[in-house]
């Protein structure tokens, strides 16, 4: 009888031996696939990273100092009032696109950090923020403006969802702490956001909350739950940028900025654009060719494109100066027109006939 015991004894020690060697080794198998696999995505991963392509003209062209941003004077002034000095002020900035609204706002702060007074150390950070593509989570699990919280249900493994600990996340708002948090096209944000936006500004901290946080869960960490007792810092200036029209905004974020216009581009602005950028690139462009291009060109922005196409198909032809054929042949190869130009002396000339094999070297 002992030795039947015995063998049974014996026999459930092989297999439960067997088993956990199977387990083991499925899972020297499982760790050496994933090591393999990280090893293969972070070499393709350093890959893309030693590839890149030029910087696009626009970045080139970009103003690099407050006084290269053209057409714009009063705007410049009054952004530079607002934010400049001991009490900067949340700020609206009102214009059509391709005007500058965005690097002024970025110059500013730069001119504001070394102004008497300023609350902006020399770090403090210019946050983007693009309204459009900003989107968030009903239940509050994504927020990248505001800010979330990772609850255990929704965050999966890891340690702090294995404990059951909820984690906030620092949103927009809290990066921007002691800076600037520039939102382009501000009038584009869902109500929602807009007015949790206006709370923060109101409280300069983001609060949170979490069915899965209690005061009395000694695991959850310290940090944590000074965030959940008094928020995560938020103290900016908002810059918000918008082609919309004044009432097309929310009064209740009117009322606590400061409203800027920033006008739509004259033709001589646009020239002037044109010649500064062909100035930065070394590119050789006839007053003719400028002409033509201020005409059509809608903004800044557009003035730049339209330049670096002429400039690119002079430099296919061999050539290093941009004539009034080639800026007229580019306007209508972008459809620009129809097909038609007026010349210095109002004569209109068919660009759809000059071809670049017609063009004069």
């Amino acid at each position: 009888m002992g030795g039947a015991i015995m063998v049974t004894q014996l026999f459930f020690t092989l297999v439960i031996g067997m088993y956990f060697l199977a387990k083991l080794r499925g899972e020297k198998t499982d760790t050496r696939a994933f090591e393999e696999n990280s090893k293969k995505e972070w070499e393709h991963l350093c890959a893309m990273r030693r590839i890149s392509l030029t910087e696009p003209l626009t970045e080139t062209a970009r103003p690099r100092n407050i006084d290269e941003i053209v057409g714009q004077d009063d705007g410049i002034r009054a952004l530079r009032a607002a934010l400049c000095g001991s009490n900067p002020q949340h700020i609206l900035i009102y214009g059509p696109p391709g005007v500058g609204k965005t690097a002024a706002a970025r110059l500013a702060l730069e001119y504001a950090k070394k102004s008497d007074g300023t609350p902006f150390k020399p770090d403090a950070k210019f946050i983007e923020a693009d309204a459009t593509i900003m989107r968030y989570d009903e239940r509050s699990i994504a927020d990248p403006l505001i800010g979330s919280v990772h609850d255990p249900i929704y965050q999966g493994a890891g340690a702090y969802g294995q404990a059951g600990i909820p984690q906030p996340k620092e949103g927009a708002v809290s990066k921007a702490h002691g800076g600037v948090l520039f939102i382009d096209e501000i009038g584009e944000l869902p109500a929602c956001q807009m007015n949790k936006l206006l709370k923060v500004l109101e409280d300069r901290r983001v609060m949170f909350e979490s069915a899965y946080y209690s005061r009395a869960n000694k695991n959850i960490p310290d940090y944590i739950h000074d965030i959940f007792k008094n928020g995560i810092p938020a103290d900016f200036r908002l810059i918000g940028a918008t082609t919309r029209k004044s009432d097309e905004i929310p009064e209740a974020i009117r009322s606590r900025c400061v409203e800027i216009y920033f006008d739509p581009l004259t033709r001589e602005n646009i020239e002037k654009i044109i010649r500064n950028t062909a100035d930065k690139l070394n590119i050789f462009i006839d007053d003719g060719a400028v002409n033509i291009l201020s005409r059509y060109a809608k903004s800044g922005r557009d003035a730049v494109k339209l330049l670096q196409m002429a400039k690119n198909t002079v430099f296919l032809d061999g050539r290093r100066r941009i004539s009034a054929d080639d800026a007229a042949w580019t306007l209508g190869a972008c459809r620009y027109t129809n097909g038609m130009y007026f010349d210095g002396k109002e004569k209109i000339i068919d660009i759809s006939v000059i071809k670049p094999k017609e063009k004069k070297s």
